[in-house]
């Protein structure tokens, strides 16, 4: 600890902070709350409809449960984690200490770093109180320990993007109301605005049957691809569907079992180029997207009145001689 302490000591202090108070708690056991009464509400769904199919019964609720967890999981830290993150800095400059922070022998990256990471630990402490419901509809049946896994690597790798938003707009902004709007903004913007766009693309792209023969092209397939990995839903969700058709490789020819329309053709056009899995393109779309947000959030910390200084000139100032 004392380690930690030496060379995180932002990040230390954060955690300290949060966790001794009650907000912490509040927080989680309203999290865990809204996470268990679907799930309890879904199971008495599925189980009464699947009551006379014995033999796929488990499998049926272990599925659905699993789905409906990650759902409403992945939900609540798209509300949770951008609101904890854009209040990271807004903090210090409402409590008048953000000056006093960022004077310190500490370079800027270790700032933004240590205030990232204690956001992001309890994040991770949200995700991790999810794992005993996943182990729930995993005991069912009908859920593989990939699939599991694929959907906490997408949690984790979409609270590490948000994040990086939150950090960003709270470097920008001054206070935390107002941080926080703008960044739940942006991820709403990117949550509903991403599909829409697609959506009126391709109606101007498909609208001709049979489509134009460039939408069958390697540049247009992974532009589209591309775009479309950039949501976590749509992303985790067509990873899911490729599971369960079987397809577990990194990469596979995307004229085999394609997902319209994820990839926007149909099969045995003789297209014979790979294309990434959902969940890899997503991951590393992230991880790219996270790094520049990172960056810009250490190079724009500066302190608050910090400008350009000009020269006054004046009744009482001093001419050239």
């Amino acid at each position: 600890m004392s380690w930690l302490s030496n060379s995180q000591p932002v990040l230390v202090k954060e955690l300290r902070g949060r966790m001794r108070g009650a907000r912490a708690f509040v927080i989680l056991t309203i999290f865990l709350l809204v996470l268990a009464v679907p799930t309890t509400l879904l199971y008495i769904a599925v189980a009464s409809t699947v009551q006379f199919d014995q033999f796929n019964a488990g499998q049926t609720i272990g599925k659905t449960l699993f789905l409906g967890i990650v759902t409403v999981a992945l939900i609540q830290v798209l509300i949770v984690v951008p609101g904890q993150a854009a209040s990271a800095l807004t903090s210090e400059k409402e409590r008048e200490t953000y000056d006093l922070l960022i004077s310190t022998l500490l370079p800027p990256w270790k700032i933004i770093i240590g205030k990232l990471l204690a956001a992001l630990a309890y994040a991770l402490l949200l995700i991790v109180a999810v794992i005993p419901f996943m182990a729930v509809s995993f005991f069912f049946g009908g859920v593989t320990v990939l699939e599991v896994i694929l959907a906490l690597v997408g949690l984790v790798v979409t609270v590490v993007l948000f994040g990086s938003s939150g950090i960003l707009w709270s470097v920008i902004m001054r206070r935390s109301l107002a941080a926080t709007i703008v960044t739940q903004a942006v991820s709403v913007g990117l949550l509903l605005g991403l599909p829409f766009l697609v959506f009126v693309a391709g109606v101007l792209i498909f609208r001709d049957f049979p489509p134009p023969a460039w939408t069958s092209s390697a540049p247009f397939v992974y532009l589209w691809i591309t775009a479309l990995s950039l949501h976590p839903f749509i992303a985790l969700g067509a990873s899911e569907l490729y599971l369960q058709q079987g397809e577990t490789r990194l990469f596979f020819p995307a004229g085999e079992n394609p997902l319209v329309p994820f990839v926007p053709f149909e099969a045995g056009n003789g297209v014979n180029f790979l294309i990434p899995h959902p969940w890899l393109l997503y991951t590393l779309e992230a991880a790219v997207l996270s790094t520049i947000l990172i960056a810009l959030s250490i190079r724009l910390l500066r302190p608050i009145n910090e400008g350009p200084t000009r020269p006054r000139r004046g009744k009482g100032a001093p001419k050239k001689v």
